[in-house]
């Protein structure tokens, strides 16, 4: 299920917060041995796998591709490989949130309704500001909400399929979990419905939206919200489930749903977003947004404990680890897993795409980036 996904890829990421194309640019220094090994475990010639890149002052010194990207004809993972990312996604429906606002479209501190009236009656003022920081009250993915089908869980992989009108009219019925700003709680309920605040306030969908503002002016080609499941999209990489030692079943899924995930990229591609958070090219080059994007909302309640001291801003949790502020972030969505780790202050960043649910994405992109930060405060 998508949200046990992402609370364990979360969970995972916050504790350890405390094909072969290689280096782009060549640096003799780095301990790509190093890096390598973390991934040994994965055969090659016949098991799914990662995308691994390490940017360090704005290019690769190491990227990477281990497994097949399709078991079926063999196709091996590189820096092309198309992903679907999950919850990394959640950073870009915030960016267009936050460019919305910038232009004075859109007011974050605005009731919802304002923006959606048909969304039930919460019976408290929900923001757009508390949803883009997981402070509205919103609950998530639970099949004891609405997710029954014939007496049966509703599955998110292939089994089962809602339009995104059939999901937003049954979403818009769920009743809060707690009163706004109560304590911090994970809502994908909340991002795919800021997917539509997007679209009720620009005019366009969320795709088109992105695509016009954030992917094109970035020069991200092939990267993009996947609002139809049925689109083709090159070099696509397949989702897979381990069923025992020596086989995988397909993982997918059918729905369209985005906001809270849906977006397709690769790693040549996301070196062009982490660029951005050091020299802006979005929205005229506003100076505050990208302040914006990464403050966390003040909000000083610690009752959930599983999240230690980090914060979140923008889809980005607000952190530290191995001694270093980290910007980060996992995304889990059937058979895919990511994490996105950014270290500002030594223009350090990770960035671990996999295709497996036997395989941690979170675990070896936190590995690899203490690996990578020994390298540079040893130098």
């Amino acid at each position: 299920m998508k949200r046990q996904n992402d609370i364990i890829l979360f969970v995972t990421l916050l504790f350890l917060f405390a094909c072969t194309e290689e280096v782009k640019t060549p640096r003799i220094d780095f301990p790509i041995d190093g890096i390598n090994n973390l991934f040994v475990d994965i055969d090659e010639q016949r098991m799914p796998g990662c995308a691994l890149g390490i940017i360090h002052n704005g290019e690769y010194v190491f990227k990477n591709g281990y497994g097949l990207a399709n078991l079926e004809h063999s196709i091996p993972i590189d820096s092309s490989s198309m992903f679907r990312t999950g919850s990394l996604s959640k950073q870009f429906t915030a960016m267009a949130i936050a460019i919305l606002s910038e232009r004075g479209k859109l007011d974050l501190d605005a009731d919802v309704h304002e923006y959606l009236p048909e969304l039930i009656d919460y019976g408290y003022k929900v923001t757009v500001r508390q949803m883009i920081h997981h402070l509205a009250g919103m609950g998530d993915y639970d099949p004891d909400l609405f997710f029954i089908t014939d007496g049966k869980p509703f599955d998110f992989g292939n089994k089962n399929f809602w339009t995104i009108q059939e999901f937003f009219d049954a979403v818009s019925q769920v009743a809060l979990r707690m009163p706004p700003e109560t304590k911090w709680q994970y809502s994908n309920l909340a991002y795919f419905l800021l997917a539509h605040v997007v679209e009720r306030v620009s005019g366009m969908t969320l795709r088109e939206f992105s695509d016009q503002e954030i992917f094109t002016p970035l020069g991200m080609s092939k990267t993009f919200f996947n609002d139809n499941v049925n689109t083709p999209v090159e070099n696509r990489v397949d989702g897979y489930k381990k069923i025992n030692e020596n086989s995988y079943e397909i993982y997918m899924t059918n729905l369209n749903f985005i906001g809270d995930g849906g977006v397709y990229t690769n790693i040549d591609d996301f070196i062009k977003w982490d660029r951005n958070f050091y020299d802006n090219q979005l929205d005229s080059a506003s100076d505050n947004l990208i302040s914006v994007t990464t403050t966390p909302f003040d909000f000083e309640a610690r009752e959930n404990k599983l999240f230690g001291e980090s914060q979140y801003a923008f889809g980005h949790f607000v952190g530290s680890s191995h001694g270093q502020k980290v910007i980060g972030h996992t995304g889990g969505w059937v058979g895919f897993n990511t994490v996105y780790l950014r270290y500002p202050d030594l223009s350090l960043s990770i960035v671990n795409f996999c295709n497996s649910t036997d395989v941690s994405a979170a675990n070896l992109g936190n590995e690899a980036a203490k690996i990578s930060i020994n390298w540079l405060t040893k130098k």
